[in-house]
C-alpha cells in the first residue's frame, strides 16, 4: 500500500493537511486514517465530506497495548478494585481480541472500525 509518508505530497495535498490541522485535527491521524481506508473512497479533496466518520473512528495516538489496558479498565475494571483484582485480567489477550475486528492501528493511531 502506498502511504503518505512513502511518498511526497502534492501542492494540493499539502494545503488540504495544512487546513486539516488548522481545524483542529492531527493530518498524522488523518493521513494513516486515509491510507487505510483507502484514497478511492475518501479522497483528500474531500475530507470535509467523510470527517465525521474520521471523528467517529479515532481514538487517539497509543499502542494497541496501552489502548487495550486503558479500555479495559474503564469499561471492566472499577477504579476502586483491590491492586489483586488487576492480575486476573489477561490484558494480552484482551488487546489481541480488540484488534481481529473492533479496532485497527496504523503508525501508532488507533481506531475503532466502523
Amino acid at each position: 500500500m502506498n502511504t503518505m509518508e512513502d511518498r511526497e505530497m502534492t501542492q494540493a495535498e499539502e494545503e488540504w493537511f495544512a487546513e486539516i490541522e488548522e481545524a483542529g485535527y492531527d493530518g498524522g491521524a488523518v493521513g494513516a486514517y486515509r491510507d487505510n481506508v483507502g484514497e478511492q473512497y475518501t479522497p483528500l479533496s474531500n475530507w470535509r465530506d467523510w470527517i465525521d466518520q474520521f471523528e467517529e473512528a479515532y481514538q487517539g495516538e497509543m499502542t494497541t497495548r496501552e489502548f487495550a489496558e486503558q479500555l479495559a479498565d474503564e469499561a471492566f475494571i472499577p477504579a476502586d478494585s483491590p491492586q489483586w483484582v488487576f492480575t486476573y485480567f489477561d490484558y494480552e489477550k484482551f488487546e489481541r481480541d480488540l484488534f481481529m475486528g473492533d479496532y485497527w492501528e496504523s503508525n501508532g493511531y488507533i481506531f475503532r472500525s466502523i
